[in-house]
């Protein structure tokens, strides 16, 4: 998970301060647009993701959590 700098604007509402950047497009996220999951490698490895609401539900960029036809 990538935290974004002092100051950006969500850049999906446009409204509140972001917070970190899409796993899945870089869009930079607020609090209230973001989603998290966590994917887990092997026996014990977890790695936290977040992403907007876009990419949690494409299986392409999400395989761990992404809406299958």
């Amino acid at each position: 998970m990538m935290i974004t700098e002092n100051g950006r604007i969500c850049e999906k509402c446009g409204l509140h301060k972001a917070l970190v950047l899409c796993d899945g497009c870089s869009k930079a996220l607020c609090e209230k647009c973001r989603i998290f999951d966590l994917w887990s490698y092997g026996c014990g490895h977890i790695d936290p993701k977040a992403f907007c609401k876009e990419c949690h539900d494409n299986p392409e960029k999400n395989p761990w959590g992404g809406n299958r036809p």
